[in-house]
């Protein structure tokens, strides 16, 4: 997989996903990189993880500070994940520039998309549950006969699926007057509980030296700014400082604090 393809595929989630929401995105992105076949999704994994590592920067660590009012390693990691979702031009532009992440639209205090890191896991586990209940697998056949008259199938196995794959709960639609629906949905759920399927994947196993190797090659073609190790983030990246100043007055006027006045 090349890095065109890459951008491409985070591109066409974007499209279809509402701005700055993660579950929307991993709903988007888990529909393409489902799609993909095992070895162009390990590809654009690894593809993913360089591009984060990539954005290991003080200055972008700065940014992360003052997007989300705090850092660490493992929230920085779930920032990186974050800036990658959100497409070349931005990524590019933060590398090179992390102030001018101050000319997008930021999520403050929620620019950290953990779930988002781990979305190729996810598809890859959608694709086990969604090849055990294939249109000629028993189990859908045994669907089949149980629910002859439904027309739903198809939707409901690729609904629970997903959900399965990316760890949400299992909430049965259609209310409950639709006891046959319901009943379906379950046994659709039961299924894959009791398949056995591994949520790891051997074939996404990284190959630490070829990861490097993509690294270097990615990195030539990348304007990366670096920092000294101590920076002030207002002479640093000042208009970064001067948005998340705005939003924070902007915020406290909108959602006063609950104890103000009770001074009084």
């Amino acid at each position: 997989m090349t890095s065109n393809e890459f951008w491409a595929i985070i591109d066409r989630a974007r499209q279809r996903a509402a701005p700055n929401s993660e579950p929307a995105m991993q709903d988007a992105l888990y529909a393409e990189l489902v799609q993909l076949p095992a070895l162009k999704l390990s590809a654009w994994q690894d593809l993913q993880y360089t591009y984060m590592d990539l954005a290991c920067t003080r200055k972008l660590f700065g940014a992360a500070v003052l997007i989300n009012g705090g850092s660490s390693d493992d929230r920085f990691l779930d920032f990186t994940a974050w800036l990658v979702m959100q497409g070349k031009t931005v990524y590019e532009s933060a590398l090179a520039a992390p102030d001018s992440l101050a000319r997008f639209d930021l999520p403050f205090d929620a620019a950290e998309w953990e779930l988002c890191g781990y979305i190729a896991d996810h598809a890859y586990t959608g694709k086990r549950y969604l090849a055990l209940l294939a249109p000629n697998a028993p189990a859908r056949q045994l669907l089949r006969q149980r629910y002859p008259d439904r027309t739903d199938i198809d939707a409901q196995v690729a609904r629970i699926c997903r959900d399965e794959a990316l760890g949400r709960p299992f909430y049965p639609s259609g209310g409950d007057q639709d006891i046959k629906g319901l009943l379906l949905q379950w046994d659709i759920a039961q299924c894959m509980i009791h398949s056995g399927v591994s949520r790891y994947n051997e074939e996404l196993t990284p190959d630490w030296q070829a990861r490097e190797e993509l690294r270097a090659e990615l990195a030539e073609h990348l304007t990366i700014q670096k920092g000294p190790a101590d920076i002030n983030l207002k002479e640093a990246l000042p208009q970064l400082w001067q948005k998340r100043t705005e939003w924070e007055e902007a915020h406290a006027v909108q959602r006063p604090h609950p104890h103000r006045g009770w001074e009084r």
